[in-house]
């Protein structure tokens, strides 16, 4: 590589990475044989320029700054060849797709390079504007709260008996059996009375006819 002494932007990069992409940058650029001192230095301020836009920020993003800015001169060098008068159209058309095909990759790089910049710098960002969250309490701790703080249901009231079931108490049905069963005594003493006296009655009708 040709050593060069140039003012170059101010890069976030460590010293070797930053010399040996500057350098590489510079050797890059298409060689026009009957280009001027002023012209060339034209065309290393433009990719320094471009490099500045481009502020690549680690070694990763540099190397995808280097692809972008060298595809952009080959594929400016490409147009400048079709644009030739003393070509072929054939040679013409192929510096032509040349030129295409670097213009869409020095796109897909740029991309490559904004998308891993929006990365390393979204972290930084989210923490700045939400700042620190409070930790949040365990899903199981918080059911349990929510256990804790429902009401006791009520417990089912005991079946009642059978007997309750149709109206009647028991004892008051046994209260019932026996006042029957006491008003039934007096009825039974006066039958037998009855009897015995009907059978007096029939026993001195016998002794009489028999006299």
């Amino acid at each position: 590589m040709n050593g060069i002494s140039v003012h170059v932007p101010s890069l976030a990069l460590d010293p070797a990475t930053r010399s040996t992409l500057v350098q590489t940058i510079v050797d890059t650029l298409p060689h026009i044989p009957d280009a001027s001192d002023v012209e060339r230095a034209a065309q290393r301020d433009s990719a320094f320029a471009l490099l500045a836009v481009l502020d690549p920020r680690d070694p990763l993003q540099a190397m995808y700054t280097l692809d972008a800015i060298a595809a952009n001169s080959a594929g400016a060098h490409a147009y400048r060849c079709a644009a030739r008068p003393d070509l072929p159209l054939a040679l013409a058309l192929r510096f032509q797709k040349m030129g295409w095909a670097l213009a869409r990759l020095k796109d897909t790089k740029i991309r490559e390079l904004r998308r891993l910049q929006a990365a390393s710098e979204r972290p930084a960002s989210v923490a700045s504007v939400d700042g620190p969250r409070a930790p949040q309490a365990p899903a199981a701790a918080s059911g349990a709260t929510v256990r804790q703080a429902a009401p006791a249901r009520q417990a089912a009231p005991a079946p009642r008996p059978e007997s309750a079931v149709g109206g009647q108490r028991p004892d008051s049905a046994a209260a019932v059996n026996s006042e029957a069963g006491t008003e039934a005594s007096p009825g039974d003493a006066t039958g037998d009375q009855l009897r015995a006296e009907l059978a007096a009655r029939l026993a001195a009708a016998n002794v009489a006819l028999a006299a």
